[in-house]
């Protein structure tokens, strides 16, 4: 008897704290359908109180879209570390059924060809949570704001979702939110800690914004760097929505942001005005009315920027949709003290829920200006490519046959029309060939990503950025273009991605070699090394005799014996078609060691190459995201394993075991600065990037080897892109064909002029490109060494004054990295 009475007790008690969470998140919005199950029934806790794991969240949408025929569930990819991406897909029952036929009808609106009537039109909304791992108060919403939209037995949420079709996208980023999830769920205590230093509230050995590869996914909707933004990006193109919500967090202290964002960041050169003045302030109206009846602090026009289609928040505006930032103060766990008192993720999750179900509101109601607008939208972007001097990108390396199908593939990603070029073009000096040359019409209904692609503006005011004000991507690949006044004839569409197919020219008995001037070059000679073959660098030009005749290789060609090898003959070819046909590089048999111009094969200006053993420094000081970027690019472009190891592990670690070492960050003690410079004695190859240098000039470790270096000025530069002057005359330019290069400064630091002209591999020129820079700072960026050398020991340093990974889709400079791991023990080539 005792026992049952306390079963019933506790019976009740659950189920008066099931009704009190409900009635805090819910309470005001109507009754709820109690055949769907609850957060809390499924997740066997109060929302709120601990943070949901990402895979059941996945499993609570499956069953909610089991249990309702408002709801469907669909997979629209995999992130890097194989966690499904997906959105419920919530509207009315009858909609459901017609689902494709709404999709269809709805992408005539981004079509400037058709005219459609709004007629049965459908609103599309999309909410996406949690594109910071840390940034926790996002998923746990979701969850809240799809059980409410498939629950709701309110009339007027049933009408409404007959006129809109919602889209909830739990996280944006599976692998950041589950390795925040884990580190704040494994330091949460009950009664819960407030305390800010607690570990909860602190980020753990590695930080929770990032993807797998520490990458800011929300800066990535137009570099299109990452597996996650790609299968995003795909999916918005097959539904292009109308209203799009970002959801973030800021500082504890803060309240709530969302936009307008202040006048002076509108991007309106080139996205209509009306995105800002009537959008945006159509869903602030919603929102602060939302916010306005819980009792909820907000602001907004203070802060961040609309300034380029980056961001999760930006894209939609150059897509005839709107997007939103949205902040919210963090608690970085379950509740923690602020100045103005205790802040409580469940407090955080309300905030959200109703923001997310203003936009539903906001959208139905104005449905018709949402609607027109993206229709308007397409119509004059062909308007305003009209009213542009340049007409046509022409475009495309002759050498660099994996560049141009990235650089196709990346156009086609973001669904810009593409043409084959049909006859031979040239302007400014570079010639474009039928076969590896493209062109791009400005006038077509994706013109404003095409501009910000290619975009090359200067004329920005002066303000406070908050985030890069270049963000190219056409200049960062180092893709050969030029953008045409005149007309270009275009050839046949090009609607897929092209194929690049590789192979082995022919079987030799003598040697074989391939140019480097290839992306995947570093890929395929790592590949061949890793197979112990041993593989050779050409320093100097020839012309060697191969199973097609002739052929000129420049410096920089890979050369590999087929002699002085452990593997047989035909060991070595098969090995040779496998790296061929992984990379799409061709390379030729040689059949005479005896070259017609040029060095012969035996000539010690055909240095042996070490196979690269690479690592890199984490913890301390360093720069999680360079990191990050090093790593993407090493592991997952060329397949080159790079070790992160901790700077406690690192100071005790046998240094020998490596080539080469690159530090993103300083600040190291002075023994391991002791370390590091006799193993550079001993001949490794030091790396540093951005704040790494800076230290490095300071350091024992480069000591005497440069002039003095001019004390920090500490200002910033904004991202802004520079033209630069490449040095074709050294080991760590092999591949490239042009001094013409661009980058990124982000920084005002200079690196100080070395003794020898030749260890400048790139300065600045004469030119801002893209980007704002003070007036007054212009002058003193122009010349300026940006990637130097220095020889000490038997080891070399390679210096980058800024990253050369940048936001992974820097291909160019980073193509001087990996050369940098490969010839960066070889000193230029001397002259008789």
């Amino acid at each position: 008897m005792k026992k049952s009475i306390l079963f019933l007790i506790g019976l009740y008690l659950a189920t008066f704290q099931g009704v009190a969470q409900d009635a805090y998140y819910f309470g005001e919005h109507g009754k709820l359908n109690p055949s769907i199950p609850t957060p809390e029934q499924f997740f066997g806790f109060q929302t709120g109180t601990w943070l949901v794991r990402y895979d059941k969240v996945v499993e609570y949408f499956r069953l909610l879209a089991d249990k309702s025929d408002r709801a469907s569930l669909e997979v629209f990819g995999q992130s890097w570390e194989g966690r499904d991406q997906v959105a419920l897909i919530v509207t009315s029952p009858d909609n459901q059924e017609k689902l494709e036929r709404i999709r269809t009808e709805h992408l005539q609106w981004v079509d400037p060809g058709v005219s459609a009537d709004i007629g049965e039109q459908k609103i599309i909304v999309h909410l996406g949570y949690n594109v910071h791992g840390g940034e926790i108060a996002g998923t746990d919403a979701a969850v809240l704001t799809a059980y409410y939209l498939v629950a709701s037995e309110e009339p007027d949420i049933v009408k409404r979702l007959q006129e809109a079709v919602v889209f909830v996208e739990p996280s944006q980023n599976p692998d950041g939110r589950e390795r925040a999830a884990n580190y704040i769920n494994g330091f949460h205590s009950r009664p819960p800690v407030s305390d800010p230093l607690d570990r909860e509230h602190t980020s753990g050995v590695s930080p929770h914004r990032g993807n797998h590869f520490w990458n800011d996914l929300n800066r990535d909707w137009l570099p299109l760097s990452q597996v996650e933004s790609q299968n995003r990006v795909a999916y918005y193109h097959t539904w292009y929505p109308n209203v799009y919500l970002d959801f973030h967090e800021m500082g504890s202290g803060s309240t709530y942001y969302f936009e307008p964002s202040p006048r002076s960041s509108w991007s309106d050169h080139i996205v209509p005005e009306a995105t800002y003045r009537v959008l945006n302030t159509i869903l602030a109206k919603y929102f602060s009315q939302a916010l306005n009846r819980i009792g909820s602090l907000y602001y907004t026009k203070q802060s961040y920027t609309n300034l380029s289609p980056i961001y999760g928040s930006t894209y939609p505006d150059y897509q005839g949709g709107v997007g939103t930032t949205l902040e919210i103060g963090s608690t970085a766990g379950i509740e923690i003290e602020t100045d103005a008192g205790i802040r409580t993720f469940r407090k955080n999750l309300r905030d959200n829920f109703e923001i997310g179900l203003s936009a539903l509101l906001a959208a139905t109601d104005e449905k018709n200006v949402f609607l027109n607008h993206q229709a308007d939208f397409f119509k004059s972007a062909l308007s305003q490519a009209d009213k542009q001097a340049e007409k046509y990108i022409v475009f495309g390396s002759k050498e660099d046959r994996n560049l141009n199908r990235l650089f196709i593939h990346h156009l086609l990603q973001h669904k810009i029309k593409v043409y084959e070029l049909p006859s031979a073009f040239a302007q400014e000096g570079k010639t474009f060939e039928p076969g590896s040359a493209w062109v791009v019409p400005f006038r077509q209904s994706q013109y404003r990503i095409l501009y910000s692609i290619f975009e090359e503006n200067t004329h920005l005011s002066h303000l406070t950025y908050y985030d890069v004000s270049s963000w190219s991507t056409a200049h960062g690949y180092g893709i050969p273009f030029v953008k045409v006044k005149g007309a270009v004839k275009e050839g046949k569409a090009v609607t897929e991605t092209p194929e690049v197919r590789g192979e082995v020219e022919g079987r030799s008995h003598y040697a074989y070699a391939f140019d480097y001037y290839d992306y995947l070059s570093p890929q395929a000679t790592y590949f061949l090394q890793n197979r112990g073959v041993k593989a050779r660098v050409a320093q100097k030009a020839f012309t060697g005799k191969t199973s097609q005749g002739e052929r000129r290789f420049a410096a920089g060609s890979i050369v590999i014996p087929v002699h002085y090898q452990t593997l047989s003959a035909n060991e070595l070819y098969l090995l040779l078609t496998e790296a061929a046909t992984q990379t799409g590089i061709r390379i030729s048999a040689i059949t005479d060691g005896f070259s017609t111009d040029g060095i012969d094969l035996g000539s010690n200006d055909i240095r042996v190459l070490k196979k690269p053993v690479v690592a890199t420094i984490t913890g301390g000081s360093a720069n999680w995201t360079g990191v990050g970027e090093l790593w993407a690019l090493l592991g997952n472009t060329h397949q080159i394993p790079l070790s992160k190891i901790d700077i406690q592990q690192a100071e005790r670690a046998n240094l020998s075991n490596y080539t080469a070492i690159i530090l993103t960050g300083g600040g190291y003690s002075e023994e391991w600065q002791n370390r590091l410079a006799a193993w550079v004695d001993n001949g490794g190859t030091l790396i540093t990037t951005g704040t790494a240098t800076q230290w490095l000039l300071r350091s024992k470790v480069a000591s005497g080897l440069f002039p003095e270096t001019p004390p920090s000025q500490n200002r910033r530069i904004n991202g802004a892109l520079l033209s630069g002057k490449l040095n074709l005359n050294h080991p760590l330019t092999y591949g490239f064909t042009s001094t013409e290069f661009y980058t990124l400064k982000t920084s005002v630091e200079g690196l100080p002029q070395p003794a020898s002209p030749n260890q400048v591999i790139l300065e600045t020129a004469d030119r801002v490109v893209d980007g704002y820079i003070e007036p007054e700072l212009r002058e003193s960026l122009k010349h300026l060494p940006v990637i130097v050398t220095a020889r000490r020991g038997l080891g070399n340093l390679v210096l980058f004054g800024e990253s050369p990974t940048f936001r992974g889709y820097f291909l160019a400079p980073g193509r001087i990295l990996t050369n940098a791991l490969f010839f960066g023990h070889i000193q230029p080539a001397r002259e008789f």
